[in-house]
């Protein structure tokens, strides 16, 4: 049965004043010797006894909350050191819980900013590997979230402009920024920054890298670059033609009648080209306004009487060509248009349709309903499309075969147009060359009203 430390506590007292008492008497001096050396050891047993349980205590407590049980307590220790330090430690737990909570406040508003930003950011070490990436910067470069910290950059980004530009960044004294090229990458073209991080001696210890994603923005610049070109390109020619032929009947008058209403028929060709590339661009820039589809009037239409008023006014065409054009749509089909507007649509399709087809075929208008859509497919039976043309087939003056498409006249606006006017209904606009032969262009509009504006 062991001693407690308060019993061995009084034993070593007591030696320790019999040894005093012996000294002090003058009995044998040996004795008094040994006497004092075992009170002497018994009062450090005990005292160490004492401690031992003091630290363990303790230590127990220190390992709870290390493991994270920030709120774990001991019973109250009746001896006061032991007591003083539990209070200690109680304080430190308050004052590590409330920084704990605020640098989780702080780590939630960071991310929350992180991830409200559309800039991608990815840190790296002085070794170019990769610390941390947003949300953003993981989805431009494909990066999984559990795989690529620590890692490299080199292997994670196999992009050797990028990589070239984090080099120059690393050995460079100031941020630098540059647009770089991406292949292979759900993002082509990106302006990144990077901001070299430093240690209190000034030396680079890592990178910051920002990116921007700026592929839709140049190809908006481009499209408005070659927009403008091409505007240029379409206007110049009928002006120079109108001109050139109203200097010549100036310089030789109007004696010959027959010359004079040649060159007036070449002026009213001109002039009616113009005319109709003047509204065709009127008409995408009044399409291309975001409110474009509150200011239109939308109403319930019957979609053969759409399809027969374009039909009817190609009437003459198609006769010219010996060609015959046949609408297979479903007479109780009805919904809420702009009937112009799809008027003009179908008339552009099957235009394009009567132009490119051999004298002798048939154009085809068919629609049905699937899935809350009207589905308005114009086919032909003429070459087709190389599919290299298919992606752009619908940007602004983009011709298939240019020098064709300008000797069968159009403004090279018709299919943009198209594109546009089913946007501003909530619809959309697909084409695809059939292996059979042909090409079709496949409207679909909302069977209900719902614009652009709506979705």
């Amino acid at each position: 049965m062991k001693s407690s430390p308060t019993s061995v506590r009084i034993v070593a007292a007591v030696l320790v004043l019999l040894g005093i008492g012996l000294v002090l008497a003058d009995v044998a001096t040996l004795v008094s010797v040994l006497l004092l050396i075992a009170g002497v050891a018994l009062w450090a047993h005990a005292s160490q006894t004492i401690n031992q349980r003091r630290v363990f205590e303790i230590y127990g407590l220190l390992s709870r909350i290390g493991e994270g049980e920030l709120g774990a307590t001991h019973p109250d220790s009746s001896d006061e050191l032991t007591l003083r330090l539990q209070r200690g430690v109680a304080r430190a737990q308050r004052g590590y819980s409330e920084a704990l909570g605020r640098a989780e406040i702080e780590r939630d508003d960071l991310r929350t900013l992180l991830s409200a930003i559309r800039t991608g950011l990815i840190a790296l070490d002085g070794h170019l590997r990769i610390r941390s990436a947003n949300d953003v910067a993981q989805a431009m470069f494909g990066l999984a979230a559990t795989e690529y910290r620590g890692r490299f950059l080199a292997e994670v980004i196999r992009q050797p402009e990028l990589l070239q530009f984090v080099e120059d960044a690393l050995h460079g004294e100031n941020p630098i920024v540059r647009e770089i090229n991406l292949s292979g990458a759900a993002v082509e073209l990106l302006s990144a920054v990077a901001d070299p991080r430093r240690n209190s001696d000034g030396s680079i210890d890592g990178l910051l890298l920002a990116f921007d994603d700026i592929t839709k923005i140049r190809r908006l610049e481009n499209v408005r670059v070659d927009f403008a070109a091409n505007v240029s390109h379409e206007l110049r020619t009928p002006i120079t033609n109108i001109k050139g032929y109203l200097e010549t009947l100036i310089e030789i008058g109007t004696d010959d009648p027959q010359q004079v209403a040649h060159f007036l028929a070449v002026m009213q060709r001109n002039t009616n080209r113009l005319s109709t590339l003047v509204e065709d661009i009127l008409l995408l820039a009044f399409l291309d306004q975001p409110t474009a589809g509150s200011q239109l009037e939308f109403a319930q239409t019957d979609v053969v009487a759409i399809a027969n008023d374009a039909v009817e006014q190609l009437a003459g065409v198609a006769t010219a060509k010996e060609m015959r054009i046949e609408v297979r749509i479903d007479r109780s089909l009805r919904f809420y248009v702009n009937a112009t507007l799809l008027s003009q649509a179908i008339l552009n399709l099957v235009s394009n349709a009567l132009k490119f087809s051999p004298a002798g075929s048939q154009v085809s208008v068919s629609g049905e309903l699937a899935d809350g859509m009207i589905h308005l497919a114009v086919a032909d039976s003429g070459p087709g499309i190389d599919p290299v043309h298919l992606a752009r087939l619908f940007e602004r003056f983009y011709r298939a075969e240019k020098a064709r498409s300008r000797e069968l006249g159009g403004t090279g606006l018709g299919l943009s147009i198209v594109k546009h006017i089913a946007m501003v209904h909530g619809g959309s606009v697909d084409v695809h060359c059939p292996p059979t032969g042909g090409t079709v262009f496949t409207l679909r509009i909302p069977q209900a009203l719902r614009t652009v504006d709506e979705i």
